[in-house]
Order: structure tokens, then sequence, then C-alpha cells
């Protein structure tokens, strides 16, 4: 697998009639994408999601070495992308459990 140097990319995602359930079903299409284009030597990582149920929006942090592979990455996994940005996170991030619940 290459390696090289990475930046955080926000991707917001306007997907009418998105819920919970909808997005759980999705996600794992992503992450199945960022695996295999990692073992095929583009590194991408998906840290993870926001949604936004009354806006109708989803927002994806994803690691990658450029927006091109993010971009590839959504359209590998079938999922729209409206927007991408270079990110800059600050903190921690909690993580959550499959409820949306603190796992601490």
């Amino acid at each position: 697998m290459a390696s090289g140097p990475t930046a955080t990319f926000l991707v917001e995602r306007y997907w009418p009639d998105i819920d919970i359930d909808r997005l759980r079903e999705a996600l794992p299409r992503l992450d199945a994408a960022a695996e295999a284009m990692s073992q095929a030597g583009s590194p991408v990582e998906h840290l993870g999601s926001i949604l936004m149920p009354d806006d109708q929006v989803v927002f994806s942090l994803i690691t990658a070495a450029d927006p091109s592979t993010v971009r590839e990455l959504n359209e590998r996994a079938g999922l729209p992308a409206d927007r991408i940005a270079m990110a800059i996170t600050l903190g921690g991030m909690t993580p959550v459990d499959q409820t949306g619940g603190p796992t601490r």
C-alpha cells in the first residue's frame, strides 16, 4: 500500500429524506470503498459522519491525499458529495456507539 501525506476533508451531503437507518445502511459502503482504495494504493479513511436530519444533511470527515481521492471514494460508495473542503480538526472527538450515544 502506498503512503503519503494526508489531509482531512469535510464532505457535505445534501441528502433528501435521509434518516439514521438509511445512513447506517450507506456508511458500510463508504468504509468498504475506503478499504479497497487503500489496499490498491490510494490511502483514504472515513473518520466519521454527522447526521442533521432536520436539515437533510450529512457531514463526513475523510482523510486522503487530495480532494479527487475523496470524490472517487464517494462515487465508488454511491453516496452524494455536494461539497468537499479541506478541514482542520481541533480537540478530541468522542466516539459514539451504534445508538448514537457516547461510548464512554
